[in-house]
């Protein structure tokens, strides 16, 4: 211990000698390929701090479900070593909190990229206002020390965000920062501390925050107004990445009040910009940004606040400097002061609204409430987008040729996806060049709405949910294995392709007019592996592995119902049937000759659900809706050819052609 703390007494004096000696900007090293654009998808998990050991390992799993490619940990000293001198609870305390050893090793272990908060002054010295240099070397001393187990020795972690929110009083001046020269000190030591424990690792500057309006006291300062700061009192050398927290109290693309010039977030970004341009260029993270959806003045709907969420990635991402952002945050909070397993919250409180996902206890993946809408908004974007980058701006809003529409492209080189939304006005139609000849147009969740064949290379697109944007995917199949069909170009493989080749094939299913796409649940948003086919869909519930209900057909019927209007519940129901018929008391209806014998012998109330209609007349010929299916009469076809099933896919999802 006497070593290392001469270690780091000699680390300490080159620090303060950096800035001096004016050394070079840093570029982010080459043997961390997640640094840039790639891996976008970043999520403020603070699991040891947040969440009990025991239900770590489920919020990891729901982690992975969204698609989070980063996460951010905080680490906090005054937790890891409550006194001074003392021994570092990397396993946590006995409450099975604040456990950073486990809850590290499994976001690493399910290849999610770790971002290591550093933060705040220590335990000892809290609410007692010291001067920086009584603890300064302490800091050193903890800095080195993390960076050292889960850098150098595990692996675990090389990105480090050095503080949080410096610029505001809570943070900075009343966690003994008091000035911006102390906390580019704090800065510097950091920096110095880092490099001698893992000489790889990325320094990241603790994210500022937007102050909207007039500031709230002398100590605190707007995010860009600290920049400059820190860049005029010698710290610019001492980081590599910037970090902002650009939150705003309205949607990102508002005009806003900033004591300056007024402000939407890509203008935000572009004063950054112009900021870069004058002190040295440097990547930007945006490390925390969010909109709650508590019921004060600057609440927002959970629509909305999904919708939000999907535009301002989309407008951090195809803004050049801008590499990564991370969602504010994964779980809403809980009142601190209660039992963890007994959490409160409150519609009026801000800080409980942010997440994700909903609180309770115990964390039930399965429960149909967990899921918000963003959860299902951020999976389906990161599904869309991931190591893809901006090819292409078709429009940003302006006044000039399509006022209030954004329109994006990004690409990987083989797929590429456009992102649209439409701000205000009436539901409109875009025709979008897409060199292909099929494309699948997605709403905001991930859901299909159409999959169409380009005779031109043109798909029409229609914006019809204002500030919903809509995802328009070209390109191969994201898994290329198994089965291609040439009629279509699409693959059939695993539990699908078994699923089709031992209940009927193409007479039953017809082609695969999709690969294997990812939506939600119906009922509780989980990520659900789809692939739709000419007849039906197919549904993957790896839940009920090695049963006869690993696949299951979706509920097609009911939706068929559903775009004509029919609310089948509303229909005259029976109270008995008639011979030779069964009667099926859940819906009121029977099920008669000719379609009672297809129905027993193609997989009955498994394969095709209960009957929603009875038989009746639609456009000249006998027909009957069941939840998953639509049974068709064709007395004009010879045995076994005379009930047949629609070929509902083709009717609700795709104008397409087979191609030969």
């Amino acid at each position: 211990m006497r070593l290392l703390r001469a270690i780091l007494r000699l680390l300490l004096l080159a620090a303060l000698l950096v800035p001096a000696l004016g050394a070079p900007r840093v570029v982010l090293a080459a043997s961390h390929p997640m640094s840039g654009k790639e891996s976008p998808f970043g999520i403020v998990a603070n699991l040891a701090n947040r969440v009990r050991s025991d239900e770590q390992p489920a919020m990891v799993s729901l982690m992975r479900e969204a698609g989070v490619q980063w996460a951010r940990e905080e680490i906090s000293w005054a937790q890891l070593q409550p006194d001074r001198g003392g021994s570092y609870r990397w396993g946590g305390d006995a409450a099975g909190m604040y456990n950073y050893d486990q809850a590290i090793a499994l976001q690493h272990a399910a290849g999610i990229n770790v971002l290591g908060l550093l933060a705040y002054n220590p335990a000892w010295f809290q609410s007692k206002n010291p001067i920086l240099d009584e603890w300064l070397g302490d800091w050193g001393m903890y800095v080195y020390n993390v960076v050292a187990r889960y850098g150098r020795d595990q692996q675990q972690i090389h990105y480090w965000e050095v503080w949080n929110e410096a610029n505001l009083r809570p943070f900075g001046y009343e966690h003994g920062l008091y000035t911006v020269r102390e906390f580019v000190r704090i800065l510097d030591v950091a920096r110095a501390a880092i490099k001698a424990a893992d000489p790889d690792a990325v320094v990241v500057l603790g994210g500022l925050y937007d102050i909207w309006g007039p500031l709230p006291t002398t100590e605190d300062y707007d995010s860009l107004d600290y920049l400059r700061m820190i860049y005029a009192a010698g710290g610019w050398n001492a980081f590599d990445v910037v970090a902002l927290h650009p939150y705003r109290p309205a949607a990102p693309e508002a005009m806003l009040h900033r004591r300056g010039p007024d402000m939407t977030l890509e203008q935000e970004f572009r004063t950054l910009d112009a900021m870069l341009a004058e002190f040295g260029p440097k990547p930007v993270w945006l490390t925390e940004v969010g909109w709650s959806t508590f019921s004060g003045t600057f609440g927002v709907s959970e629509a909305d606040q999904a919708a939000y969420l999907q535009r301002t990635y989309v407008l951090a991402l195809a803004h050049p400097s801008i590499q990564k952002v991370f969602w504010y945050d994964l779980r809403e909070d809980t009142d601190p002061a209660v039992p963890y397993d007994q959490p409160a919250t409150s519609q009026s409180e801000s800080e409980f609204h942010y997440g994700l996902l909903r609180r309770s206890f115990p964390l039930n993946p399965d429960a149909p409430d967990l899921r918000k809408p963003a959860f299902v908004a951020y999976r389906a974007l990161a599904d869309a987008l991931s190591g893809m980058r901006l090819e292409t701006t078709y429009a940003d809003g302006s006044q000039s040729g399509r006022p209030g529409i954004f329109w994006y492209r990004f690409g990987d080189g083989v797929r590429h996806t456009d992102v649209l939304w439409q701000l205000y006005g009436d539901a409109v139609d875009v025709e979008i060049p897409c060199a292909c000849r099929e494309a699948r147009v997605r709403r905001w969740d991930g859901t299909l709405v159409k999959v169409t064949a380009t005779g031109n290379g043109k798909v029409q697109g229609r914006l019809e949910e204002l500030g919903a944007p809509l995802l328009i995917q070209v390109g191969p199949d994201k898994t290329t294995e198994g089965t291609l069909f040439p009629e279509t170009g699409h693959y059939l493989q695993g539990a699908f392709a078994r699923y089709w080749r031992e209940q009927g094939g193409l007479d039953q299913f017809g082609y695969p007019i999709t690969g294997e796409l990812i939506e939600p649940d119906p009922r509780t948003g989980q990520a659900r592996t789809v692939q739709y086919f000419e007849r039906n869909r197919f549904d993957l519930f790896p839940e009920f592995a090695d049963t006869p209900y690993a696949v299951q057909l979706g509920r097609l019927g009911e939706i068929a119902l559903q775009r004509q209007g029919v609310a089948w519940q509303s229909l005259p129901r029976r109270q008995t049937g008639d011979s030779p018929c069964l009667f099926f008391a859940e819906t009121g209806r029977q099920l008669c000759p000719p379609f009672r014998e297809r129905w027993e012998q193609a997989g009955g109330l498994r394969r095709h659900g209960l009957p929603l209609t009875d038989a009746f007349e639609e456009g000249g010929r006998l027909v009957q809706y069941f939840e998953r299916s639509r049974f068709e009469a064709h007395p004009e076809n010879p045995p076994p050819f005379q009930v047949q099933l629609g070929l509902l896919t083709r009717e609700l999802f795709a104008s397409w052609e087979r191609w030969h």
